[in-house]
């Protein structure tokens, strides 16, 4: 799916001369980054950091990723780097162990935005990243072990990633989706490996049915997901998670 993305997008990228990088108010109407990481960030300046500038291409160094660093609890560091050749994202752990866990074609730089890992959460289990966001979704998101960066599962677009809450932090200790058939909403506690199937009636037919969900609640143990019916109409769900 992330290829095929790639590819699509290299074909706007070169019929086009005239490229302009979307607006960030624009783009962050659909995905938003760094939508829950509250951990320490590590400002690291382009002089200080080897691969984290392009000479041949300087409108890179403006339209592309930043070159902080990001601290995580296990003392493992996340970070992106980039030259006029490749950009990429560095799992570092405790042990000064390298992982690149992430790459975008240089060409798509003003993509990586939209293309590249970005970190939703740190669970305990592992670093939820979202990807391969087309203009108006859906997007991949993937999660990671935080020691040795390999891939521990994968999720197609989620229920409220990106707007639950008005901090934009994703503060819930759980991932939302639906089934393959729709037929069921998935509430997946990352770190307890449990997942609950909660039936879902209504049929949502929009391109991307989980953008059909506006808000979700947690109010003790009781999870409210509001969402709008195909003719508009606002409805709400409401699971009493202390049944399970």
């Amino acid at each position: 799916m992330k290829i095929f993305i790639y590819l699509f997008l290299s074909i706007i990228y070169f019929s086009s001369c005239n490229y302009t990088r979307e607006t960030k108010n624009k783009i962050t109407t659909v995905i938003q980054t760094d939508t829950s990481v509250n951990k320490k960030r590590v400002l690291v300046s382009h002089k200080n950091r080897t691969n984290c500038f392009c000479d041949r291409n300087t409108s890179m160094n403006e339209a592309t990723v930043s070159c902080d660093t990001t601290r995580l609890s296990n003392q493992s560091t996340i970070y992106w780097q980039y030259n006029c050749d490749r950009i990429w994202l560095t799992l570092e752990n405790k042990k000064k162990e390298k992982f690149v866990i992430d790459s975008v074609p240089p060409e798509l730089y003003g993509y990586t935005y939209r293309l590249g890992y970005h970190l939703i959460k740190e669970f305990d289990s592992g670093l939820l990243f979202r990807s391969g966001c087309p203009a108006n979704g859906p997007c991949i998101y993937t999660l990671i072990n935080k020691y040795n960066g390999k891939v521990l599962d994968e999720f197609n677009q989620l229920i409220c990633i990106e707007k639950s809450s008005n901090d934009s932090k994703y503060n819930f200790n759980f991932i939302v989706y639906f089934s393959a058939n729709q037929s069921y909403l998935i509430i997946n506690y990352l770190d307890k490996n449990k997942r609950l199937k909660i039936p879902f009636q209504e049929k949502l037919t929009a391109a991307v049915p989980e953008q059909q969900f506006d808000k979700m609640i947690l109010d003790q143990y009781i999870l409210t997901l509001q969402y709008y019916s195909d003719n508009g109409t606002p409805k709400a769900l409401k699971i009493n998670l202390a049944d399970f």
